[in-house]
């Protein structure tokens, strides 16, 4: 059976298989942050689903993070810490 699943926030990430219990059949074992709650089968491209506990709200699409420059986090690290670059151009 398939389970929708969802982050901390409840914002649709995927979906999943839920297995039936070898123990007590007809039973689903759902995987955590999952449920059975059929998700919309449409949205606009302006929202996004997101669980609620009970069943699926559509909400503002989420913009997704910044991912931060690597190299210019270093560097700025460095030029806050000269004793950590000395360290390191000593190690050369």
């Amino acid at each position: 059976m398939i389970a929708f699943q969802y982050d901390t926030a409840g914002l649709y990430t995927g979906q999943t298989e839920a297995d039936e219990s070898p123990l007590e059949p007809g039973v689903w074992l759902v995987p955590a942050r999952s449920t059975l709650a059929p998700i919309p089968e449409t949205w606009p491209d302006d929202r996004w689903p997101r669980f609620n506990g009970i069943e699926w709200d559509l909400v503002n699409k989420p913009e997704p993070e910044a991912v931060p420059d690597p190299i210019a986090k270093l560097t700025a690290f460095l030029q806050e810490n000269p004793d950590v670059a000395a360290l390191i151009e000593r190690q050369r």
